[in-house]
């Protein structure tokens, strides 16, 4: 009798209560910031998830108020991400309105050359040094044209069947085998009268440009060599010029995009608002640097994060270029 007596566990009352929060008692404020973070940006669950960290099932019930795991876990996340959304809105207020695009020289020119392969359906190579605005132009040109295609190549893409898989991305092209892909890639071109550009095309391979070549021939779609400098002396020297002979000699225009001019200059100042004979020299000198316009365009975002929305001054601007590591 006793030894059964022994043997029954009694309650321990000295032991902590468990925290509601920890067994689902979701925070109902929280939640209320998160779907309007998530109303104000547009963004599905499945989007704040891959944001946050947190799975889209977990995200889901716990919008829900149905999480069963660790409710301070997941709501340390989730602030987490709310207050990272907060740092970035107070910065963002601070900036002027960024220009995604500005009508630079330059960027008239790589247009006017987009423009004439479209039209003509000819072949054309545009070549340059980096942040003169070469890949901007092509973003620019490609939101303001019907039927036009983008495809980038990296070194890990530069093999026909890994360019063949960029430029059906690009189409919305998909099938098994680069026979298979090619022809498909054909079909979809054709009739179309559109351009296709490619980023980077110093990376090409030569199988990959012999096969962009077959398909401009197929389909008579304009076809854009976008890239360094690189890109050109491929096609014009060295042992490769005879392969790239047919190639070579399609080429219809040619641009070379030797720097930033200070016409360009001149319209990324205007573009944010800068007027200062002073202010406009010292982003002249910066953009004859390596970098070009694109340190430039740093500079200036810089410049206008540390005036605190007071607008950009010459001394924000020699701050902001001695953060970037330029001259002084």
């Amino acid at each position: 009798m006793n030894a059964k007596l022994d043997s029954v566990q009694t309650p321990d009352f000295d032991a902590p209560v468990p925290d509601d929060r920890a067994r689902g008692s979701h925070d109902p404020a929280l939640q209320m910031r998160v779907r309007g973070l998530m109303e104000r940006r547009g963004l599905s669950q499945a989007q704040a998830a891959n944001e946050t960290g947190v799975s889209p099932t977990a995200l889901s019930q716990w919008l829900q108020g149905k999480y069963a795991g660790s409710i301070p876990a997941i709501e340390g996340k989730l602030a987490n991400w709310l207050a990272a959304q907060e740092r970035h809105d107070a910065a963002a207020g601070i900036l002027p309105n960024r220009p995604d695009f500005f009508r630079s020289p330059t960027a008239e020119k790589a247009l006017a050359v987009f423009s004439y392969a479209q039209m003509m359906g000819d072949i054309v190579c545009v070549y340059g040094h980096p942040g003169v605005g070469k890949t901007r132009s092509i973003h620019q040109y490609r939101s303001t044209n019907p039927s036009v295609w983008v495809a980038t190549i990296s070194p890990n893409s530069a093999s026909l069947g890994a360019t063949l898989e960029e430029v059906g991305d690009a189409l919305g092209v998909r099938e098994s085998g680069r026979r298979k892909l090619a022809r498909a890639i054909r079909r979809r071109m054709e009739g179309t009268r559109g351009l296709l550009i490619i980023d980077e095309a110093q990376n090409l391979s030569i199988g990959a440009l012999e096969e962009l070549r077959s398909i401009h021939d197929a389909t008579d779609v304009g076809l854009a060599l976008v890239g360094n400098p690189d890109v050109y002396a491929r096609l014009t020297g060295g042992e490769r010029s005879m392969r790239f002979a047919q190639l070579y000699s399609r080429i219809g225009m040619r641009l070379f995009l030797k720097g930033a001019t200070a016409g360009d200059v001149r319209a990324l100042a205007a573009a944010w608002g800068v007027k200062g004979s002073e202010e406009i020299a010292l982003l002249r000198e910066v953009a004859a640097e390596p970098g070009a316009l694109r340190a430039a365009s740093k500079v200036l975002v810089l410049a206008a994060m540390a005036g605190g929305g007071e607008g950009l001054t010459l001394e924000t601007l020699r701050q902001a270029r001695g953060n970037l590591g330029a001259k002084e």
